[in-house]
């Protein structure tokens, strides 16, 4: 540092990475400065992206700088701030969060432990908001491992090898064309952690559910705001009814008076709650039937947890086995054969949910939830279950049918998951093989 102000001194306060940068701004503002030729967009487009690259590249090299003279202690003393991040936030005039990430980025750089995502980022295959995401996705999987569960006889993944192993599956994702933005390095990620961790889809939807809940303030003033909160996949069904009533922008305005994508949510919002409010007993309605998509390998249901996937919706969130169980029994599932390329093939004819004269008949012989311990809880408040699980090939009919409280049901699928996991888990064969383990995979679809 003090020969730094010396020389800041000695030049009338420019340094030599003052020169060097003003040099480099001066020739890139000139370069952009001139009109675009006609023809010439698809060059200027490019140009632009590199010079984006560089500004990458010369930051993370300042955060490397920065972060190797951390261990050294001075930092607060010539700084006035604790830690390198609140400095960065201060002197770089940059958001508290996004100083964490290029913070822990750095770091993780300066500790070799990616070292395929930072040749990645160095070659251009990443930029610097992409190696951010591949860090973080890393380091959450490294948190959740913490708290993982593993059947008797499995050893645990140690931390650098789950790091290794998403890493390189995620890296060969991208340059199959697989993973082209932050947000799908992030879901593909998710999926990841569900495929390595047991349990981990079960354990954080449990953990979202306990914690959910909803608030509806009204003001004085005459507005309201609701809040709610729970797990991703309580999300997926508010996302796809609310989609399936909200309208185009073009649909149901006035020219001048185009609605807001906020705007037209809520009126969607609305629309689903006259639906609730009117529609009591029709059994055919104008209104939109609500639709979820459901991507299911082949042996998720059946319990199955080697087979390195899980469901997922149509956006690329992986459920729990449980919660689709769950869906299935309120919904009516539309089985589709497809192909790993994704060509449906056949449209399943067979139903699950059981009718109302099968219903009756199955529930004829009991008086409560047949749970086999015992359960007060009425017959109209129970659900029809599978005895034989319907997933299982157990068929939909009245001998194979029993009535469950939604709270039995949930734990019988519960103990059936945990028999299954016991009997299928062997050790993954992502850890021999990780690069691209989820491709290629059986897949069928239901749409509930």
């Amino acid at each position: 540092m003090t020969n730094t102000r010396q020389h800041t001194r000695d030049t009338g306060g420019e340094t030599p990475v003052d020169t060097a940068m003003r040099a480099a701004a001066d020739a890139v503002t000139d370069a952009f400065a001139a009109p675009v030729p006609f023809g010439g967009e698809a060059d200027a487009l490019d140009q632009a992206v590199r010079a984006w690259q560089h500004a990458d590249t010369i930051r993370m090299s300042v955060l490397m700088r920065l972060v190797q003279m951390e261990p050294d202690g001075g930092l607060p003393e010539i700084t006035g701030y604790r830690t390198l991040q609140q400095w960065l936030t201060h002197a770089c005039r940059i958001p508290a969060r996004q100083a964490a990430d290029l913070y822990n980025l750095a770091r993780t750089f300066s500790q070799g432990r990616l070292p395929a995502t930072e040749a990645a980022f160095h070659d251009g295959t990443y930029s610097l908001d992409e190696a951010v995401a591949v860090v973080k996705a890393t380091d959450k999987a490294v948190e959740a491992l913490e708290d993982a569960t593993f059947p008797d006889g499995i050893e645990p993944l140690d931390p650098d090898r789950l790091r290794e192993v998403m890493e390189a599956d995620i890296l060969a994702t991208r340059w199959n064309g697989g993973v082209l933005s932050v947000a799908q390095i992030g879901r593909h990620a998710a999926r990841l952690q569900a495929a390595l961790l047991p349990d981990r889809l079960e354990d954080d939807h449990a953990r979202a559910h306990a914690e959910r809940g909803a608030r509806l303030d009204i003001t004085p003033n005459g507005k309201f705001l609701f809040s709610a909160w729970g797990s991703a996949a309580d999300a997926a069904r508010l996302q796809a009814c609310l989609d399936s009533y909200t309208l185009p922008p073009e649909e149901g305005t006035l020219p001048g008076d185009e609605r807001s994508r906020q705007r037209r949510v809520y009126d969607a919002f609305l629309t689903a709650m006259d639906v609730a409010h009117t529609h009591h007993a029709c059994t055919e309605s104008e209104t939109p039937v609500v639709r979820l998509q459901v991507t299911v390998p082949d042996t998720v249901l059946a319990g199955d947890p080697t087979t390195g996937e899980a469901a997922t919706t149509d956006t690329g969130q992986p459920l729990p086995v449980s919660v689709l169980r769950e869906w299935l029994t309120r919904g009516t599932p539309r089985p589709l054969a497809v192909t790993k390329d994704g060509v449906v093939t056949h449209v399943g004819e067979e139903r699950r949910m059981a009718s109302p004269g099968m219903r009756a008949a199955a529930f004829a012989r009991h008086t409560t939830c047949a749970w086999p311990s015992g359960c007060d809880r009425p017959l109209r408040h129970c659900q029809a279950d599978h005895i034989v699980e319907f997933f299982q090939g157990g068929p939909t009919r009245a001998d194979n049918l029993q009535p469950l409280c939604s709270a039995h049901n949930r734990l019988k699928h519960q103990r059936s998951l945990a028999r299954a996991r016991r009997r299928h888990w062997t050790p993954h064969p992502v850890r021999a093989a990780p690069q691209g383990f989820l491709r290629g995979a059986s897949l069928g679809r239901l749409d509930v």
